[in-house]
């Protein structure tokens, strides 16, 4: 299995790592527009500057694909998208959904199979690429104006650490049935490299779940853009009797909600 991205850090860089996660990163998420406080933001900058040495905190920045200050400021300014906001609620949960795609046959099977969902009592379809990199959006939890690598800041690549759980959903629930669908370029519409999948599957040993590439954007376009959740990875509950969208988040937030639609007659 990789390593995290942690684990490839030098020790003063994974320590200008936690330091800008833990006393800007954090602390300046939710401190956007009316809130911004900018002298708390130059205090903040000038004591993280002060505490590493200048190739440190220059190679840290170029390895989280981080801008310059002054435009890192300017987004964290902005704040995050809509769907990133306290809240915030998708379109589509609560919606009944045209499900009919799932049998268009336009998908590449890495592992199957899509069959037999309309026989299970509850639908979970997730959306996940294999990692990030300079030509797509990657594994990542905000959106792509977002030029910042999070798997650097949080030490996680969260479309990796979902596997094991969903590989657990899909041998655990009988009466759901879980469909996986790959985009590397999920936000910048790049085309995907069937060998780098296969590869990256092949490689794993926690991913005992149907897997699809959607290579058309048909999965994308029919479930993921309506959604208007623009992070990965992303999973929909969806109660197959009605094709009502129950549930819409992280898969590692999936346990609660979808124990609940399981005990709904």
């Amino acid at each position: 299995m990789a390593p995290s991205p942690v684990d490839e850090l030098a020790p003063e860089e994974r320590a200008a790592t936690e330091d800008f996660k833990t006393n800007i990163w954090a602390i300046f998420q939710p401190l956007y527009e009316e809130k911004w406080d900018q002298a708390r933001w130059d205090a903040a900058v000038s004591r993280f500057r002060a505490s590493h040495k200048p190739e440190v905190v220059q190679t840290f920045m170029r390895k989280a694909r981080l801008p310059d200050w002054d435009a890192l400021r300017e987004q964290m300014k902005k704040g995050p998208p809509a769907f990133l906001r306290p809240g915030w609620k998708s379109p589509l949960l609560g919606q009944k959904v045209d499900l009919k795609w799932l049998d268009s046959d336009t998908f590449e099977c890495v592992r199957p199979s899509i069959s037999g969902w309309r026989d299970r009592k509850v639908l979970v379809i997730e959306y996940w690429a294999s990692e990030y990199d300079p030509g797509g959006a990657g594994c990542v939890r905000a959106a792509p104006r977002f030029a910042v690598r999070t798997e650097w800041i949080l030490a996680t690549q969260p479309c990796h650490v979902v596997s094991p759980i969903l590989s657990k959903i899909n041998a655990s629930k009988p009466d759901v049935k879980l469909i996986t669908f790959n985009h590397e370029g999920i936000f910048n519409k790049t085309d995907i490299d069937r060998s780098i999948v296969d590869d990256f599957v092949s490689g794993r040993d926690d991913m005992d779940y149907p897997v699809y590439i959607d290579m058309k954007r048909v999965a994308v376009q029919s479930l993921f853009d309506p959604g208007q959740n623009l992070s990965i990875p992303l999973a929909f509950i969806i109660t197959t009797r009605d094709q009502v969208v129950r549930w819409i988040g992280n898969p590692e937030d999936m346990g609660a909600p979808l124990a609940e639609v399981l005990r709904t007659p």
